[in-house]
C-alpha cells in the first residue's frame, strides 16, 4: 500500500571536537612531501656537476665481488630480520608458527614495508594473511606488528648510541653539533637503554589499549631482540659501504652513525622507501662533493637491498596466492573461507602503482639501443610509443587507488594498461626489463581477480590523503631524475618540437607535460563530479524508492525507513539502501544494509564507509546480524556484541500440553477480565488514532521518559499508517497497542511500538504477545520477532573482553536505569530462539564515543524529527 511520507529529518548535532575535526593524514601527508621536496632541492644543488654518463657508467662497469659481497650483507640483513618475528610469535603466545612459515612471512612483510612504507598497513596486511592461516588471531598479529617495529628501533638505537659514543665526526659536522654534544647524545642512548632494561626486570609491562592488551618483552627477550636489531643494521649498512667508492675517508662506526640517522630521517619522512630523504643525508653526510660513483653506489643499493628483495617477495606471495587458491578449490570454499584476502586489493594496487612508477622513470631515462632502433623502428612510432607509455605509467599511478577498494573497472583498465605498457616499454626503446615487470603485475591482478567485485567508475571514491601523496612523490621524483639527467641541455623552445632518436631531453618533455596534462583533468574531473552528498534529508522521491525495495526485501527491519528519522544512502544498482543517522562525527546505520543480492549488499557496506570516510565521518552498524560478520570484517570493521533478539518459532509455538499450560492460564485470566483482542487494519487506522495517542501519552508520563526512535519506532501518524496494529480493549475502553511488521518474503512476522496505559490490567501486554503469535500462526507465517534484549547473552568470563563483562554487568544491576534483566524475562516466556545482534565499528579507542553517540541519537531522534515539521 502506497503511503505518503513526509522528508526525514536533518540531524543537526554538535560537531566534533578540534582534535576531531583535524585531519591528521594531512598532517603526515605535508610532512612526507615537505620532506621530500626538501631533499630533492638538496640533491638537485649537490649533483649538479654530476652527469647520467657517469652515473651509468659506475653502475654498468661496478666490480661483480662487490656487488656480491653487497648482496650477501643484504641476504643477512633479511636473515635477521626474522629474529624479529621469531621473538613477537613466542612473546604474544603463538610460537607454534613453523620457522618456514614465519621465515617466509617475515621476508615478505619486510620487503614490502621497505620498499613501500606504511608498515602496518603493508607488512601487516602481509602477516595477516600468512600468519591467520596458522591459527594466530588478529590480536596477536598487530602485536607482532608491534614488538617487530619496536625491535628495528632497538637495534637501530643501540648501534647509533654505541657509534655516536665511539666516533662523532661525521654526524657533528652533518647536523652542526659539537663532537662532545654528539658523544654525549650517545651516551645518553644507551644509558636510556640500560634504564628500560632494569625497568622490565623489576616490573613486567604491557601495553592497554581499550580491549587489548601486549605485553611488552622481558629482559631476556629485550636483550635477544636488541642484538637482532643491531646485527640487521649492520648488516644493511654493510651491505652499502661495500659499494661506496674507495677513495672516501671515513670509519665504519662514523658511517654506521650516518647511516642510522638516514633510515631514522627517511622513516619519520613517511615517504615510501625513504626516497630522496635516505639518499640526500648519505650523501652529505660521508662526502663533501658527492660525485657520479657515490650516486651510482646508492642507485646499486636501492636496487640491491629495496628492489630485487621485494621483487623476490612479490612473486612468493603470487605462488603462495596461487597455490592456496588450488588447494582451497578442494577444500571448503564457503564464504569465511573466501572472504578474509586482505592482502590481494593492497598487493594488486602497490604492483600497480609501481609498474606506473617504472615506465614513468623509464621515459624520463635516455634510450640506451638508439642504435638498434633506427634499424628496427620507424621514428614516429618511437616518439608515439615514448609518450603513450608515460601516459600509461601516470594512469596506473591514479588507478591504483580504485584496486585498493577492490573496484572491478579499475582491475579491468589497469590489466589493459599494463599489458599496453609492457608493449610500449619495448617499442619505444626495446626496454624488455620493464616490460616483463608489467607483465609480472599484470599475472599478479590476473590472479586475484575474484577479489575485485565491487562496482563504481574507475575513478569512484576520492584519494586518499597517502594516495594523492604518493602520486605527487612519483611523479616528481620522475621529473627531478628528468632535470638532473638533462641539466646540461640548454633549454630552448624548439625542444619541444625535436623529434630524433637521440632527442631524449625533448621527449622527456613532452612525455613531462602529458602526465601533467593527465592529473590536471583527473583533478578537475574529481572537483566537478563530486559524489553525492549523502547528508541531505531523505526527500519523497527517495522514500518511496525505499518503499519498492523493501516491498520485496527479506529483512523484517526494512520498515524502520519509515519512521522519519533516517536518511538513505541506495546502491549502485538501486536494489538496496542504508539507512543511517549522523550524531557528531559518528555516521550510524541503523541494522544490515537492506539488499536481497550479495553483490549489492557488499556494496554497501563499503559504499557507506567511503562515504562518511568523504565527509571526514566514522561509519557505525548498529543491532547487526550474524549472517554477514565475514563482510563487515573485510571492511575493516571491529564487533562487539550489543545483545540477542528474541525469535519465536510458530511452527513449534503451541498452548497444549505441559509447556503451554502457563500461557493457557495467563490466556484465561484475561479472557474472564474481560480483555478483548483486535487487530484494526492499516486502512481504518485513521479513525483510531486519537485513542491511540491518548495510551501512548499516558505510557509516556508514567514512565518519565521522552519518546526514543532511530532504532525503534515511535509516536509518528505517517508510520502507523502504514501497518496494521494490535489492539487490547478492557471493558470496551483501549488499553493497550503494538504495531505490527509482517514480511510475506521472510515469512516473518514483527512487533515494534508497544505501549498501555498504567491502569491496564496485570498481565495485559503478555496477552497481548500471546494472541499476536496465534493470529500470526494462523495467517501462516513461520517466525514471531518480539525484538532485542540489550545487553543480555554477553559472556561473564574472566577472560572476556571488558566490554563483555562490564556489558554483563550492567546487564544484571542496571535496572534502575533501564530493565534490561527484566526485557528478557519477559520475552523468555514464549520460548524464543535467541540471536546475536552486534555493532560493527571501527577505531577501538573510540569505542566509547561511538556508544555515546548511538545512545545520543536514539534519545534525540523522535524530537529531531517532530522539529522538521512531522505532523502529530
Amino acid at each position: 500500500m502506497a503511503v505518503k511520507q513526509n522528508e526525514a529529518p536533518q540531524p543537526t548535532a554538535s560537531g566534533p571536537g578540534l582534535l576531531e575535526r583535524f585531519d591528521w593524514s594531512v598532517l603526515g601527508a605535508i610532512v612526507a612531501l615537505a620532506a621530500f621536496s626538501y631533499a630533492a632541492t638538496v640533491l638537485y644543488r649537490n649533483l649538479e656537476d654530476i652527469s647520467w654518463p657517469q652515473v651509468r657508467g659506475t653502475i654498468t662497469t661496478f666490480p661483480v665481488a662487490d656487488l656480491s659481497l653487497s648482496a650477501f650483507f643484504t641476504m643477512l640483513s633479511y636473515a635477521a630480520l626474522v629474529g624479529y618475528d621469531l621473538i613477537a610469535l613466542k612473546v604474544v603466545g603463538a610460537d607454534r608458527v613453523p620457522l618456514r612459515i614465519t621465515a617466509i612471512t617475515s621476508f615478505i612483510s619486510h620487503a614490502v614495508t621497505f620498499t613501500f612504507g606504511f608498515g602496518v598497513l603493508t607488512g601487516g596486511a602481509v602477516r595477516l594473511r600468512l600468519y591467520r592461516a596458522w591459527g594466530v588471531d588478529t590480536d596477536r598479529i598487530l602485536g607482532i606488528v608491534m614488538l617487530c617495529a619496536l625491535s628495528f628501533w632497538a637495534g637501530l638505537a643501540a648501534i647509533a648510541g654505541i657509534c655516536l659514543a665511539l666516533d662523532p665526526q661525521l654526524v657533528a659536522a652533518l647536523v652542526g653539533l659539537s663532537v662532545p654534544s654528539c658523544r654525549l647524545a650517545g651516551t645518553l642512548i644507551l644509558a636510556a637503554i640500560a634504564a628500560w632494561l632494569v625497568l622490565i626486570t623489576i616490573r613486567p609491562l604491557r601495553i592497554e589499549v581499550a580491549n587489548w592488551r601486549l605485553p611488552l618483552p622481558g629482559a631476556g627477550a629485550t636483550v635477544a631482540a636488541i642484538l637482532v636489531g643491531m646485527i640487521d643494521v649492520i648488516a644493511a649498512a654493510s651491505a652499502l659501504w661495500v659499494l661506496l667508492p674507495h677513495d672516501l675517508h671515513i670509519t665504519i662506526p662514523g658511517f654506521f652513525v650516518v647511516f642510522a640517522l638516514a633510515t631514522v630521517l627517511g622513516v619519520v619522512s613517511h615517504v615510501p622507501g625513504g626516497l630522496g630523504v635516505f639518499d640526500a643525508v648519505i650523501l652529505l653526510g660521508v662526502a663533501k662533493h658527492p660525485t657520479g660513483e657515490l650516486v651510482g653506489s646508492l642507485v646499486l643499493f636501492r636496487l640491491i637491498y629495496y628492489i630485487a628483495p621485494v621483487i623476490a617477495a612479490l612473486t612468493m606471495l603470487v605462488v603462495h596466492e596461487i597455490r592456496s587458491r588450488k588447494e582451497g578449490a578442494h577444500q571448503d570454499s564457503s564464504t569465511s573461507a573466501t572472504i578474509f584476502e586482505p592482502i590481494i586489493p593492497p598487493l594488486s594496487a602497490i604492483v600497480t602503482f609501481s609498474g606506473g612508477l617504472l615506465l614513468l622513470i623509464s621515459g624520463t631515462l635516455p634510450s640506451q639501443r638508439t642504435w638498434l632502433l633506427r634499424e628496427v623502428l620507424p621514428l614516429p612510432f618511437v616518439e608515439a610509443s615514448h609518450f603513450i607509455a608515460s601516459l600509461v605509467g601516470t594512469m596506473l599511478l591514479i588507478i591504483a587507488n580504485g584496486l585498493a577498494h577492490r573496484l572491478r573497472s579499475a582491475w579491468q583498465l589497469a590489466v589493459i594498461l599494463l599489458l599496453s605498457g609492457a608493449v610500449f616499454s619495448v617499442t619505444k626503446g626495446l626496454d624488455f626489463l620493464e616490460a616483463f615487470a608489467c607483465l609480472i603485475a599484470a599475472t599478479v591482478l590476473i590472479a586475484g581477480h575474484r577479489e575485485f567485485y565491487r562496482k563504481g567508475g574507475v575513478l569512484a571514491g576520492r584519494l586518499s590523503t597517502p594516495a594523492t601523496l604518493a602520486v605527487f612523490i612519483a611523479i616528481g621524483a620522475s621529473i627531478l631524475i628528468g632535470l638532473a639527467i638533462y641539466r646540461g641541455v640548454p633549454y630552448d623552445n624548439s625542444l619541444w618540437w625535436q623529434f630524433a632518436y637521440h632527442q631524449d631531453a625533448s621527449r622527456f618533455l613532452r612525455a613531462t607535460l602529458g602526465a601533467a596534462i593527465i592529473v590536471m583533468i583527473i583533478a578537475t574531473y574529481q572537483l566537478l563530479h563530486r559524489p553525492p552528498d549523502t547528508s541531505h534529508k531523505a526527500s519523497l522521491a527517495e522514500l518511496e524508492r525505499a518503499a519498492e525495495i523493501t516491498r520485496h526485501s527479506e529483512q523484517v527491519t526494512a520498515e524502520l525507513a519509515f519512521t522519519g528519522d533516517k536518511r538513505f544512502l541506495f546502491s549502485q544498482t538501486g536494489h538496496g539502501f542504508v539507512m543511517y543517522g549522523v550524531r557528531g562525527s559518528t555516521w550510524i546505520a541503523m541494522g544490515d544494509p537492506i539488499a536481497n543480492e550479495s553483490a549489492d549488499f557488499i556494496d554497501l557496506v563499503w559504499r557507506f564507509k567511503e562515504s562518511a570516510d568523504e565527509q571526514r565521518g566514522t561509519p557505525v552498524f548498529y543491532q547487526i546480524t550474524a549472517d554477514h560478520l565475514p563482510v563487515y570484517l573485510d571492511a575493516g570493521f571491529s564487533l562487539i556484541k550489543l545483545g540477542e533478539e528474541a525469535w519465536v518459532d510458530l511452527e513449534n509455538f503451541t498452548l497444549e500440553g505441559k509447556a503451554g499450560k502457563r500461557l493457557r492460564q495467563t490466556k484465561m485470566r484475561a479472557e474472564r477480565a474481560n480483555i478483548t483482542f483486535e487487530i484494526i487494519p492499516a486502512a481504518r487506522i485513521d479513525g483510531f488514532l486519537g485513542a491511540l495517542k491518548r495510551v501512548s501519552d499516558a505510557w509516556l508520563a508514567q514512565r518519565g521518559h521522552r519518546e526514543k526512535g532511530f532504532s525503534l519506532g515511535f509516536w509518528n501518524p505517517d508510520y502507523l499508517r502504514r501497518h496494521d496494529i494490535a489492539v487490547l480493549r478492557h471493558d470496551g475502553r483501549l488499553v493497550a497497542f503494538a504495531n505490527l511488521w509482517g514480511n510475506a518474503a521472510a515469512s516473518a512476522c514483527t512487533l515494534d511500538l508497544m505501549r498501555h496505559v498504567p491502569d491496564a490490567p496485570e498481565g495485559a501486554m503478555e496477552y497481548l504477545v500471546l494472541r499476536l503469535l496465534e493470529q500470526a500462526k494462523a495467517e501462516r507465517y513461520k517466525w514471531f520477532n518480539l525484538g532485542m534484549a540489550p545487553l543480555s547473552g554477553l559472556s561473564e568470563h574472566r577472560l572476556a573482553s571488558r566490554w563483555a563483562r562490564a556489558a554483563s554487568l550492567f546487564f544484571r544491576y542496571g535496572d534502575r536505569l533501564y530493565h534490561f534483566e527484566g526485557v528478557r524475562i519477559f520475552k523468555s516466556k514464549f520460548k524464543p530462539e535467541w540471536r546475536p545482534k552486534y555493532l560493527a565499528y571501527e577505531h577501538g579507542l573510540r569505542l566509547p564515543q561511538t556508544l555515546f553517540d548511538v545512545a545520543s541519537l536514539i534519545n534525540a531522534s523522535a524530537r529531531r524529527a517532530r522539529s522538521d515539521g512531522l505532523r502529530e
